[in-house]
């Protein structure tokens, strides 16, 4: 269905130059946020910055954790209930549908957008399914299932159009990991004997369709529960090696919830505590050797991180975080650690998502969480 209603809610800002925003941060004082960069550069002067934000509102009853941006004005989203949607005109009008397969309505908790008619759709749990449209979501085709007890897919990601994987929770102490080599239409499972076993208590979390990181043909997926890991391969899923991280663990809601590289050094790990945050939660790690050693983030905030975005600059590294308590920017300090800003709405409003993408340029962010919440940031 059409919906071409939606609520939008435009909150005003006042736009200054970038002069002004430069003299901003000469004087030590700015609440206001011209471009995203603008934000970063001063971020470290002030605990909150008001952002421009949009808020769209999707169908209610469903729960978003799968969300990729195409551009400033196109974003796909797949959700709980079977419901899957997009703009394509910056939230003036989204499509929003459900698919039902086997009378089921499938948990969609992963998305890859191929191009504008290639999309597919993976669910989570027994039995999950994969689908795959190349009309824009008019027609869906099943490529892939699994009726198997304790399956439990985690994410979903493409290099490019034609090589993809998913990996999903261990059973039987082995993570279900498959990949593709021809745009999803088939799928074939990696071996276990090429898999480093599971831990006692490790899994991985469908937290936000984002703890699997691509670059090349190197792979790298991220663990919590018990333990915090991220495995790794240079042949695209045949073989894999594990590294422990510094981040949170132990519980069975802790642990590393999201990843994401840059190139084939440069990666965060994100997470922490789902249920709690406090001084002694690690929520963050960085790699600058392609996984091999991670190292805690240092701050002076303490969050919860669901989704982890990394924007390298010529002078700085930038994150953008997201999860159930806000929503922030980190910048990378001369003497070592972060400084952290939230961002938050005209209002103070903290913005409490599941999941967010940057938009190719850098310039917008979208956001998407509960009660079919989505927002956009941008210039």
């Amino acid at each position: 269905m059409i919906i071409n209603e939606t609520e939008n809610i435009f909150v005003q800002i006042v736009m200054l130059s970038f002069k002004t925003c430069l003299h901003s941060f000469m004087v030590k004082r700015t609440l206001i946020i011209t471009t995203l960069l603008c934000a970063m550069n001063v971020a470290a002067m002030s605990q909150a910055t008001r952002a421009q934000v949009e808020y769209f509102n999707v169908p209610p009853h469903i729960s978003i954790r799968a969300l990729q941006a195409v551009n400033d004005s196109t974003v796909w989203f797949a959700a709980s209930h079977g419901v899957y949607g997009y703009t394509k005109n910056g939230g003036v009008s989204w499509f929003v549908d459900s698919v039902k397969v086997d009378s089921v309505f499938p948990e969609f908790r992963s998305l890859a957008v191929l191009n504008e008619n290639t999309v597919l759709l993976l669910s989570i749990d027994s039995p999950a399914y994969l689908l795959k449209t190349t009309t824009g979501g008019r027609e869906w085709k099943q490529v892939y299932s699994n009726h198997s007890p304790g399956i439990f897919f985690d994410c979903m990601k493409f290099s490019n159009a034609e090589n993809g994987i998913a990996v999903g929770d261990p059973v039987k102490n082995c993570f279900q990991i498959i990949t593709t080599t021809d745009g999803g239409e088939t799928w074939k499972p990696t071996p276990c004997s090429t898999i480093p076993p599971a831990l006692e208590g490790e899994t991985c979390f469908a937290a936000s369709n984002s703890n699997i990181s691509l670059v090349k043909n190197k792979v790298w997926f991220a663990t919590g529960g018990s333990h915090a890991r991220v495995f790794y391969s240079d042949d695209f899923g045949k073989h894999f090696t594990a590294t422990a991280t510094p981040l949170t663990q132990g519980g069975k809601m802790t642990g590393a919830f999201s990843l994401y590289f840059t190139d084939e050094n440069t990666g965060i790990a994100g997470g922490g505590d789902y249920e709690k945050t406090d001084s002694s939660i690690t929520a963050l790690s960085i790699t600058r050797d392609g996984g091999k050693t991670w190292l805690p983030i240092v701050t002076n905030k303490s969050f919860f991180v669901s989704c982890v975005q990394l924007v390298k600059t010529k002078t700085a590294t930038q994150l953008l975080v997201t999860g159930h308590y806000g929503t922030y920017l980190l910048e990378e300090a001369k003497n070592g650690g972060y400084k952290v800003v939230e961002l938050t709405g005209s209002m103070e409003e903290k913005l409490k998502f599941n999941t967010l993408s940057l938009a190719p340029g850098n310039r917008t962010i979208w956001l998407a969480g509960s009660k079919g919440k989505i927002a956009r940031i941008k210039n």
